[in-house]
C-alpha cells in the first residue's frame, strides 16, 4: 500500500485534532523530547536523529495535525481494549517525517501510559520492560533499513493505550474473544464453542500471547514468563472464570515439528498449546519475522540455521506457511 493511501486512511480513521492537541505538539520542546526519549533506553544516535528532525517536522502543518490526532486518539482510547486498533503500513516512502511519526507519538504519550499502568497495579519493572518494546522496534527498523524509524509502528499504539505488557520474554495483550481487533481468527464454530463452554465464548476475557523479535523461547524462560504473567495479570486484569491465553503465529505451524529437532525451542513452545484445526496462509509474516530483509529474493535469503532452511524449502516447493492459532489455560482453572 502506498504511503499516500495509508496517510489517507489514518486521517479518515482519527478525528481532526483539537486546538489543544495542536498546541501540545507545537509546544513540545526539543528539551522535553530529549527527556522523554532518554527514558526509553535508546542510543544517543537514535535520540539525536529524532530530535534533529523535530523542528522541521513541526513546520509541516499536515504532519503536526496527524501527530496531534494520533496523540489525542491514544489518550481517548487508553484503557478501552475492545476499540479497534488500525494495522497501518509503515510510512517508509515519506522520508524522515514518516519514519519518525511514531517516535514522536511515543515520546508525547509515554508518560501518560506509564502512569496508567502504574495506577492499574503493574510493577515498575514490568512497566519499564513494556515501554522498552519501543526501543526493540527501533532496533528492528535499523536492521532492516539502516535508518532511524519504528518498525510496525501501529503496534506502538496498542502499547500506548495500555493494553499490552511485556512480562519476561513474552508480550501479553488484553483481548475479548470475538471482539478485539487481535482476537484470534479463525476461531471455533458455534457448536464447538457451546461444547467447550466458559473461556471459549464470544465476549469471554482472554489474553493474546505475542512473541517478540529474538525472544528467548527456551522452556525455562517461557515457564518463567507465564508464571510471572499469571501473578501480574491475574491482579491487573482479573477474570471471573476460566480464561484462555491464545497465540496466533506461523510458529504454531505443526509441520515445523517434522523440520526441526525435537529439542527445538519452537517445538517445545508449540507443545504448550492446543491447536485449532483451521489456519490461513501467510508467507510474508514468516519471511519478515525471521529474515528482516525487505525486498530480498528467495534465493538470496540466508540459510545458516535449520529454521531458515526449512522456511525457504517450503516456499521453493510451492507450498505456503500457515498462520495457526493455539490456546492454553492461562489461570490454571
Amino acid at each position: 500500500m502506498s504511503d499516500e493511501r495509508t496517510l489517507s486512511l489514518m486521517r479518515e480513521f482519527m478525528a481532526p485534532p483539537t486546538a489543544t492537541g495542536l498546541d501540545l505538539v507545537r509546544g513540545f520542546s526539543s528539551e522535553q523530547l530529549v527527556a522523554s526519549l532518554n527514558d526509553l533506553d535508546l542510543s544517543r544516535d537514535v535520540v539525536r536523529d529524532v530530535v534533529d528532525n523535530w523542528d522541521g517536522f513541526r513546520r509541516e502543518a499536515p504532519w503536526v495535525q496527524l501527530l496531534a490526532s494520533m496523540v489525542e486518539w491514544v489518550d481517548r482510547q487508553r484503557g478501552h481494549a475492545d476499540t479497534p486498533i488500525p494495522m497501518w503500513s509503515d510510512l517508509e516512502e515519506s522520508g524522515s517525517n514518516g519514519r519518525l511519526l511514531y517516535a514522536y507519538a511515543f515520546a508525547l504519550c509515554a508518560r501518560a501510559t506509564r502512569e496508567f499502568l502504574r495506577r492499574a497495579g503493574v510493577a515498575d519493572a514490568v512497566v519499564d520492560a513494556t515501554l522498552g518494546v519501543f526501543a526493540r522496534h527501533v532496533t528492528i527498523h535499523q536492521r532492516k533499513y539502516e535508518t532511524t524509524g519504528v518498525d510496525a509502528g501501529w503496534w506502538m499504539l496498542l502499547l500506548l493505550r495500555g493494553e499490552l505488557v511485556q512480562v519476561g520474554s513474552l508480550e501479553y495483550h488484553r483481548v475479548t474473544l470475538g471482539v478485539g481487533t487481535l482476537s484470534p481468527f479463525p476461531w471455533y464454530d458455534e457448536e464447538e464453542i457451546a461444547a467447550r463452554g466458559v473461556g471459549f465464548r464470544v465476549g469471554d476475557p482472554s489474553l493474546g500471547i505475542h512473541i517478540p523479535d529474538r525472544a528467548d523461547l527456551s522452556p525455562h524462560s517461557v515457564d518463567a514468563s507465564l508464571d510471572q504473567a499469571r501473578r501480574v495479570l491475574g491482579a491487573v486484569w482479573p477474570a471471573p472464570g476460566r480464561r484462555l491465553a491464545t497465540c496466533q503465529t506461523w510458529m504454531l505451524d505443526d509441520r515445523l515439528r517434522e523440520m526441526l529437532s525435537s529439542s527445538s525451542n519452537i517445538v517445545h513452545f508449540q507443545q504448550r498449546f492446543t491447536l485449532l484445526p483451521q489456519w490461513y496462509e501467510d508467507d510474508g509474516d514468516v519471511i519478515e519475522f525471521v529474515f528482516r530483509r525487505p525486498d530480498t529474493a528467495l534465493e538470496n535469503l540466508p540459510q545458516s540455521t535449520s529454521l531458515e532452511r526449512a522456511i525457504v524449502r517450503v516456499l521453493r516447493s510451492g507450498s505456503h506457511w500457515r498462520n495457526r492459532t493455539g490456546w492454553l489455560d492461562f489461570d490454571g482453572v
